[in-house]
């Protein structure tokens, strides 16, 4: 997440209007959504990547361990598609129109049907989440924001998410130290004693989010927060690349 933040601060496309970048992002997701083929999310994927890449100068390194971080748990996803696990008695029986194995009364079986349904769900969902990519790692969440307010957001739901971010980073912050501290004392040492201090960890973490989030309300109300929270506004350009490419990445989908 740090990595992600960092760059959406620092990029090339930093400065350009948030919704010439969630239009790109949206157009290939919900394309990849309408048309279910493999190939359409592979090259959504690989539009996402060479945009970030080339227009947005984010490192090819930053991209490739967001997108392979994201294809490892989709990965896991699709198997329980393309793998049938069930139990069996006696000696196993040839699949009609695939494989399968069986160790003792455990059979593992699949067919050239579900695998080709795992691939068009891995891909779909690669493609999908490549594209959300191309808006997270380029903007930043309080554009992400602005261009909530001028979509005429409902502004419960911003003023949630924004109080939302905030605390995803304090908790990573306040886990990083709770983690750091415990290490430091041999508290992972053994697996008994990891175990142990994991659940310390935990609930300290609970409550420390909890007390933090108390002093967080008193302080606004000091403050004289009324249920909304005023920010300055920002001023955007435009990037005509990005334009191009992204009709051109939406036509080959198509």
């Amino acid at each position: 997440m740090n990595a992600i933040d960092r760059w959406a601060y620092s990029n090339a496309l930093r400065r350009v209007d948030p919704a010439l970048k969630a239009g790109p992002a949206l157009f290939l997701l919900l394309l990849c959504l309408a048309l279910n083929e493999p190939a359409v999310g592979l090259l959504a994927a690989a539009w996402a990547v060479l945009l970030l890449a080339r227009v947005a100068r984010v490192p090819l390194r930053i991209v490739a361990r967001v997108v392979l971080a994201e294809a490892g748990f989709l990965l896991m996803a699709s198997a329980g598609v393309a793998l049938n696990i069930s139990l069996a008695k006696g000696a196993p029986s040839e699949a009609p129109s695939g494989w399968s194995w069986c160790l003792g009364s455990v059979c593992l079986s699949s067919s050239p049907a579900a695998l080709y349904n795992a691939a068009c769900a891995f891909t779909r969902a690669l493609g999908g989440t490549a594209s959300m990519n191309l808006l997270a790692l380029t903007t930043p969440m309080v554009d992400s924001i602005e261009l909530l307010r001028r979509l005429r957001m409902p502004l419960v739901i911003i003023e949630m998410m924004t109080l939302a971010y905030r605390f995803i980073a304090v908790l990573l912050e306040s886990l990083e130290r709770m983690w750091t501290a415990q290490n430091s004392r041999l508290g992972y040492a053994r697996w008994r004693r990891a175990l142990t201090n994991a659940a310390l960890l935990a609930s300290r973490l609970f409550i420390e989010t909890y007390e933090r989030s108390q002093r967080l309300d008193i302080a606004l109300k000091g403050r004289g927060y009324e249920g909304i929270l005023h920010v300055l506004p920002h001023t955007y350009g435009w990037d005509w690349r990005l334009l191009a490419c992204s009709i051109v990445a939406g036509a080959s989908l198509l």
